[in-house]
């Protein structure tokens, strides 16, 4: 049985999943035996764009005319077919914000074991949306700022992966938040002394994902509210 499946490229303009895989041929190929990659909306990868029509981790189970919502339709029999014990995610956005692992089941038993093994502090709960966590029960994403793109960075997350494989963990304390709304547009303007991550008592709320342009662009909102669990 496969023990991970890997899914790169589900927005095109997203370098962490094809690095990670390039590094992992070039340094760390014994993971590969256990991993098979899949690349989630190879048209967007090709384009270096977002989407091509629409979102493609918003298109789970809608059944739109789209190519994304083509390509979940595969994703989703992939994972019925391989019957993986974890599936990976990975992103990057354009906010300056720590590196974080997103799930939407903190206490999924395998969920937990590979947050263990991971040396990433900072944990996102977030519910279901039309996303992978729509089809994938077992299911962690990487989220990582895009200037952190770098080899030391691929080596973390292959040590994770490996770490996880071997059951071992990483002796630390680790924070959960959720998501509780979206920051819009003018509340960003407004309020003042906003940091990703940093509680702000003005918008009683701790911002996440300020500065990412998918969402300038998109112009609904501007990033996330988050609540600190305990």
């Amino acid at each position: 049985m496969i023990k991970i499946l890997a899914i790169i490229s589900t927005h095109g303009n997203e370098l962490l999943g094809p690095n990670v895989l390039a590094y992992m041929l070039s340094k760390r190929s014994k993971l590969l035996e256990d991993i098979e990659f899949i690349i989630a909306n190879p048209r967007a990868y090709a384009k270096n764009v977002r989407y091509t029509e629409s979102d493609l981790n918003r298109s789970y189970g809608l059944g739109l005319d789209t190519y994304e919502s083509q390509r979940a339709k595969v994703i989703e029999e992939r994972i019925r077919l391989l019957k993986p014990e974890l599936v990976l995610d990975f992103h990057t956005t354009t906010a300056e914000q720590p590196n974080i692992l997103i799930t939407a089941d903190r206490n999924n038993e395998v969920v937990q074991r590979f947050i263990n093994a991971s040396a990433i502090k900072d944990n996102l709960m977030v519910s279901p949306l039309n996303d992978i966590t729509t089809v994938a029960q077992n299911f962690v994403a990487y989220e990582v700022s895009n200037s952190r793109l770098n080899d030391d960075l691929y080596e973390q997350i292959c040590t994770d992966i490996a770490r996880y494989l071997d059951e071992e963990t990483v002796d630390q304390e680790r924070t959960f938040y959720k998501m509780t709304g979206k920051i819009l547009p003018e509340e960003e303007k407004s309020v003042t002394s906003l940091e990703n991550f940093v509680y702000n008592d003005e918008l009683q709320a701790i911002p996440a994902f300020l500065g990412e342009e998918a969402y300038k662009q998109d112009g609904t909102y501007a990033g996330f509210k988050l609540e600190r669990l305990v």
